[in-house]
């Protein structure tokens, strides 16, 4: 959330810079927008990873709910058919 604000702040920041008409203040807007492009690519990352996650989390689930269960249910089958 922190990263988002951020990006947010900078960019309007950087845009409002961009639309005043004085070439003094042009120059100065290629700080915040050159730390703007820098915070998207951690912010991307973070983005990429946590879908990652997710979806693991969700197949896993997904595995679980639609077997349920079953192969540790067969494996404590068989080892009891194995005792006999």
């Amino acid at each position: 959330m922190a990263g988002h604000s951020s990006v947010k702040i900078l960019s309007g920041f950087a845009w409002t810079m961009l639309c005043m008409n004085d070439l003094l203040l042009f120059i100065g807007d290629l700080g915040p927008f050159f730390i703007v492009l820098a915070l998207i690519g951690p912010e991307l990352g973070v983005a990429i990873s946590q879908a990652h996650v997710s979806t693991i989390s969700i197949c896993i689930y997904l595995n679980d709910a639609t077997n349920l269960h079953q192969s540790s249910y067969l494996f404590i089958i068989e080892q009891k058919g194995v005792r006999k």
